[in-house]
């Protein structure tokens, strides 16, 4: 085999592997949020950690110094949270490669972006969109 069968042979496995757009929005997905972890640990660990702090001062029913000392640990805490679901975007990126495979089979499943974050970009072409149902003609409203 030469350089050239080789690479039109693994050219054709890549467009069939990311041929749809579930694989495509899924991958997009993982590497965005992949790559902005340690912004999303920052930021997801101080909102989450904060509104955390305030449970904590009304669970309590004390004041302020109560949720200033729990805001140390409950961000502590969300910024891990964010930090594991960042690895996981991580560690499901390279395997979208066998996504694609899967939903080109007629029966296979129909992938979707994890949903670990929701309302982002990739996950609003999964939501159904309202239309006109072929046999009835009746309008079909927006819903999963």
């Amino acid at each position: 085999m030469n350089a050239r069968t080789t690479l039109l042979s693994v050219s054709a496995l890549l467009a069939t592997t990311l041929a749809s757009c579930g694989t495509l929005n899924r991958a997009g997905k993982d590497l965005v949020l992949g790559v902005g972890t340690p912004v999303l640990m920052v930021y997801g660990g101080a909102t989450d950690g904060a509104a955390s702090a305030q449970n904590v001062r009304a669970g309590l029913d004390s004041g302020a110094g109560v949720e200033v000392l729990a805001f140390p640990f409950t961000f502590a805490y969300h910024a891990l949270e964010h930090g594991i679901y960042g690895i996981v975007h991580i560690i499901d990126f390279p395997l979208c490669v066998l996504y694609g495979p899967a939903e080109l089979a007629p029966n296979g499943p129909e992938i979707k972006p994890l949903d670990i974050y929701q309302g982002t970009w990739f996950d609003k072409w999964a939501a159904k969109k309202s239309g006109t149902d072929a046999e009835s003609g009746e309008m079909v409203p927006a819903g999963n």
